[in-house]
């Protein structure tokens, strides 16, 4: 189940950042990207992709494996 749920947070969590970073680029007062609270939620997210990543390179081979027989 966390396999096929991992995607999807990926992708929530870099539509978030997106959102962020325009709103940061618009209104620099705010300083969204230099906050504490952002560097959290950012790590969680490069974890997350790299973990994804890693998942797919594995099924990857072991389907093209499979499919090679």
């Amino acid at each position: 189940m966390f396999k096929k749920m991992l995607p999807h947070i990926c992708i929530d969590m870099a539509v978030i950042f997106l959102v962020l970073w325009v709103i940061d680029r618009f209104n620099s007062a705010m300083h969204m990207l230099g906050r504490d609270t952002f560097k959290i939620p950012f790590l969680i997210f490069l974890v997350l992709v790299i973990a994804e990543s890693v998942l797919l390179i594995i099924y990857q081979r072991r389907h093209h494996h499979h499919d090679s027989k």
